[in-house]
């Protein structure tokens, strides 16, 4: 198999993809990282389906990005992406956003185990991929790979939350349960409408904590750290996502994944 340590997607947006002023939406770019992940995982011989049919798959536990604009509508612009470090069962993979200049608009990082889901366990990645992507030994893997302060993890019954929601068949993934895409989309529900219209998503840092499966009721939470009255700067925004059986009380709602966000006037990017 050929040596791949980095691997380069192009991408245009698609309609489907684009918020109101036509740029790419904050999950678009989500999916895009993914994708681009995917498909360097197929450069290896072991797709997502052949990993599937082998009992295998990535699971996401931590993730990261930062965007200095969003990729806009015909706009050509490419996400590189590579695999710094893996240790034991777990990896660090790292992507770049680029424009069609090859300038650098957005970067991205994600921490993943590889697990065994019929023993439902970490296990080691096999081999025939490392030996594509070729991480560096050197590099050391910290209990907090991203860095920064975690997320908060909010108290079992959140005080300020969107209107709650069903899990749809269309939310799980290959492996069963939630794609990690959807739990962003889940959590901006609660967002507070002004500061969707004004501002723009530019960082988020996030944990996923509990998985969530078909027939859960959704509860998403936001509140911002800051007044977003008249205010000029950045709004710090905490999110979450919480998860519960239909018909139960709100106390019975689990967090499944908390994040941290900043968030910046719409002035500033245009």
């Amino acid at each position: 198999m050929e040596y791949a340590p980095r691997h380069v997607r192009t991408f245009r947006p698609r309609y489907y993809e684009l918020d109101s002023r036509g740029e790419l939406t904050p999950s678009a770019m989500m999916s895009l990282f993914e994708e681009a992940a995917f498909s360097h995982l197929e450069s290896t011989g072991w797709d997502v389906y052949r990993l599937l049919e082998a009992g295998y798959g990535w699971i996401l536990l931590q993730g990261s990005f930062t965007m200095d604009r969003y990729p806009r509508y015909r706009e050509d612009f490419s996400i590189e992406t590579w695999v710094p470090g893996q240790r034991l069962f777990y990896g660090l993979r790292k992507f770049e956003v680029k424009d069609s200049e090859g300038r650098i608009i957005g970067t991205a990082h994600s921490f993943w185990v590889f697990y065994n889901l019929a023993k439902e366990r970490p296990a080691p990645p096999l081999q025939e991929i490392l030996d594509v992507w070729k991480p560096d030994p050197q590099v050391v893997l910290r209990r907090d790979p991203l860095g920064g302060n975690p997320p908060e993890v909010y108290p079992d019954a959140p005080e300020t939350q969107g209107a709650p929601f069903d899990v749809r068949t269309l939310d799980i993934d290959t492996n069963g349960h939630v794609n990690h895409v959807r739990y962003i989309d889940w959590a901006m529900e609660a967002v507070p409408t002004e500061l969707r219209q004004n501002y723009q998503l530019r960082t988020i840092e996030g944990r996923y904590i509990h998985e969530i499966v078909l027939g859960q009721e959704i509860i998403p939470y936001a509140v911002p750290r800051s007044p977003i009255e008249n205010t000029h700067g950045a709004v710090t925004l905490q999110m979450a996502v919480y998860a519960k059986l239909p018909n139960t009380t709100p106390g019975s709602a689990v967090i499944a994944a908390s994040a941290q966000s900043t968030w910046i006037p719409r002035d500033r990017t245009e």
